[in-house]
């Protein structure tokens, strides 16, 4: 049975020069997920991007579905900090995750959202996992200057959170690791206003997949300060997980 590992965790900047190729999120000047995007949800339901936001701003990223060391590490940490925020989901805020891969269908994001956000949680049941074909995909990714490269059966892609405004507009952009609940709350505020500026931070972390028929390899570079602490703490949460799951 094949399997995903992750392999590398690095940064895109300071690196060598044969890294510029490596997939960054710039997002272009008034970026903002198109609202008709044709999707599916965890259920199989079709359904626009403007449905999946139901008139609330949103906490948005992309995900491998098959990648539970850190696009899965990044949202059960997502889901652990957002409480300290203050912020309701479902009322407040909505999180919404996109798959990367079209050919992964609602019951891979179904499980990705019940490993990590739970079965009946608050954030479980207003958050909104998602699907889309292979034009709907990168409709999404060149809107928000996202780029996502296919390795193996994996993918290379960075660890980003976007804070869309209830239009689909962007109001923020953080690190899918590390941000701190206040992080987190000003910019789902600074979502929920009509107008205003945005709060993008460099992002430097990618996550990248990669398929292997054996057991999976875990190998992490760290190019800057603090993220050793950052890897360690996803780790954690990561074999907690599993850990659950067995029980």
């Amino acid at each position: 049975m094949r399997r995903r590992s992750l392999l590398a965790l690095t940064a895109l900047a300071p690196v060598a020069a044969a890294r510029a190729e490596a997939p960054a999120a710039a997002p272009p000047p008034g970026a903002a997920l198109p609202m008709d995007l044709p999707l599916r949800d965890a259920s199989g339901r079709r359904l626009t991007l403007s449905a999946a936001l139901g008139g609330l701003p949103a906490l948005f990223a992309f995900a491998d579905y098959d990648c539970a060391a850190l696009c899965g590490t990044a949202l059960g940490l997502a889901a652990a900090t957002l409480p300290g925020t203050g912020l309701r989901p479902g009322a407040d805020y909505r999180l919404v995750v996109l798959g990367l891969d079209p050919g992964d269908g609602p019951a891979k994001a179904a499980a990705m959202r019940r490993a990590w956000l739970g079965e009946d949680t608050p954030l479980a049941r207003s958050a909104r996992f998602l699907t889309g074909d292979a034009p709907a995909l990168a409709r999404a990714e060149a809107a928000l200057g996202y780029q996502a490269l296919r390795q193996g059966e994996g993918f290379v892609h960075p660890l980003v959170l976007f804070a869309l405004r209830a239009d689909g507009r962007l109001a923020a952009m953080l690190p899918a690791l590390g941000a701190a609940p206040e992080e987190l709350r000003a910019a789902l505020l600074a979502a929920a206003e009509p107008e205003g500026p945005g709060l993008v931070e460099r992002v430097g972390l990618l996550c990248q997949g990669i398929a292997s028929s054996r057991a999976g390899v875990l190998r992490v570079a760290l190019a800057f300060g603090g993220a050793t602490t950052v890897a360690l703490l996803g780790g954690g949460l990561w074999l907690l997980r599993r850990q659950e799951r067995r029980a």
